[in-house]
């Protein structure tokens, strides 16, 4: 095995206002060679354009003061079968735990602040996969009935955006007293999924499964030690961390540790993947749109391009003519490449930031990175979450949107100024603002989050976003032939999608 003895990078890094890096990227109007996604350095507090630069936890809305709803109950539809999806929203009680307690003191003070008591309704809808049906179906026919069942709607965000063209569903943008300028909501994913003008589902801060499914690089700071590694938090912070670079730092880093002459999840590796959820987040990560919106807002489908097929000829390169990478089926990785991980035989892991719930409890000393630029040149480092995460919708039917759109817009709020930075305390198993670098780190790779209107729509496009993790579960830098394959189809529901959203009122 070669040893690296490489000295460490010392920079002097530019001081970082949090609170500027804290709102969801906006993937609108990239285009194919690098990126233009923006944040303007600023928090912006309302129309005034005030900027806000103080203690996040003292980040105020814009709600009016006096807003009273009168003991109006607010029925909350939500997932059950997981907790990471009940907890979200149903917390019964303080039990010590940081981010229990953060949650449940966000709904009793937004409950005492707008005089409303939130009511969370369970429902099949998560696990296992026909239970989605059963979820959206409760809504259509509840709503289809006329029957007032529900007031909000937290559904799995993979399935629930079929819904949008059937006439169901509020639009966000007609709705009192939502921001969706703030900090506290996804301004990217806001302005991918509003087509027309409509917007149906929205979600932040509000939804901690955004949070947590958020796709991020985990690096073994015990292998980084014993190897001699540079400083990897001052590769990323000074904007070098690339793929190109990963395949640098880790060349030479395979052992063959049980001895057998073939490479197998027990020996020792540079960087290992599962090629599944992993790998669709390249696409978001190298800035490649696979729907880009013209200049009448009208999405296009942009993904067969020649930084496509340059792409996934490097993705196979690197994952498959490299030993110092592992690669593997998805599913049939298990828990290889987090044994991997814990056991001080791979420096790079990508993964969901909820991984960091697990690794709390094992002897190991990791930090957390961004998943890798395309290049030097891209102009930030981009990520995206695993889509189960909720999307919040409001049934035509309710007949208090007033008190939702307050309601919601106080509990995402409240949500980043108190539930983020507990949850930030058990990625970082300290508080928050204790570990300054991984802190940093976190808001930067939170201030990366994107979106794309081909991913969250794939369910109705023949599952376009597929096409990545289809070529590298298949052993394939075939881009152009996986993509004609299906191209026609992609395009023909595509153009009913926009159909549908065109003939909403």
């Amino acid at each position: 095995m070669k040893i690296y003895k490489n000295k460490r990078f010392f920079i002097v890094f530019a001081i970082i206002v949090c609170v500027s890096l804290l709102s969801c990227g906006d993937t609108g109007g990239n285009d194919n060679s690098g990126g233009t996604n923006n944040n303007d350095g600023n928090t912006n507090t309302g129309g005034d354009d005030i900027i806000f630069d103080g203690p996040r936890e003292l980040t105020p809305d814009s709600l009016p003061d006096d807003l009273d709803f009168d003991g109006e109950t607010i029925r909350i539809m939500h997932r059950m079968e997981w907790d990471i999806w009940e907890q979200e929203i149903a917390v019964e009680s303080e039990i010590g735990e940081v981010v229990n307690d953060a949650i449940y003191n966000r709904n009793k003070s937004v409950e005492d602040r707008l005089n409303v008591n939130i009511q969370p309704i369970p429902s099949a809808g998560g696990y296992p996969w026909q239970d989605n049906d059963f979820f959206n179906n409760t809504v259509r026919n509840s709503v289809l009935a006329g029957s007032d069942d529900y007031d909000l709607i937290a559904g799995y965000a993979y399935f629930i955006p079929v819904l949008a063209t059937e006439g169901l569903l509020y639009n966000w943008n007609s709705v009192k007293y939502i921001s969706p300028e703030k900090e506290w909501w996804c301004a990217g994913y806001n302005d991918q999924m509003t087509i027309d003008g409509k917007l149906y589902f929205i979600t932040g801060d509000i939804a901690l499964t955004m949070l947590k499914n958020m796709f991020v690089i985990y690096y073994n700071k015990d292998v980084v030690k014993n190897l001699g590694l540079e400083d990897m938090y001052a590769v990323a912070f000074n904007g070098d961390f690339t793929l190109d670079k990963i395949a640098e730092i880790i060349k030479g880093i395979y052992m063959d540790m049980d001895g057998s002459g073939v490479p197998n999840d027990k020996d020792m590796y540079g960087f290992a993947i599962g090629t599944g959820n992993p790998v669709d987040v390249f696409y978001n990560a190298f800035d490649q749109p696979i729907i880009q919106k013209d200049r009448e807002g009208i999405p296009q489908i942009v993904l067969n391009s020649q930084k496509t097929i340059d792409i996934v000829d490097k993705l196979y390169g690197f994952f498959f003519e490299n030993q110092d990478v592992f690669a593997i089926d998805e599913n049939l990785a298990g828990n290889r490449i987090y044994n991997m991980f814990i056991e001080n035989r791979l420096l790079f892991m990508p993964a969901m930031l909820h991984t960091s719930e697990s690794l709390r409890s094992v002897d190991i000393d990791y930090g957390i990175l961004p998943y890798p630029k395309w290049n030097k040149d891209q102009p930030a480092y981009y990520t995206t979450a695993q889509n189960s995460y909720s999307l919040f919708s409001i049934p035509i039917t309710c007949r208090k949107t007033d008190a939702v759109g307050a309601t919601v817009e106080a509990l995402c709020a409240e949500s980043y100024r108190k539930v983020t930075p507990a949850y930030y305390e058990i990625a970082l198993k300290q508080k928050y603002s204790r570990d300054e670098e991984t802190s940093r780190m976190l808001d930067l790779i939170r201030a990366g989050m994107t979106f794309d209107f081909g991913v969250l729509n794939s369910i109705s496009m023949d599952n376009i976003q597929n096409i990545f993790r289809n070529l590298m579960t298949g052993k394939s830098r075939d881009f152009v032939s996986e993509y004609e394959k299906g191209a026609a189809v992609y395009q023909s529901q595509l153009d009913k999608l926009i159909e549908g959203y065109q003939n909403q009122p």
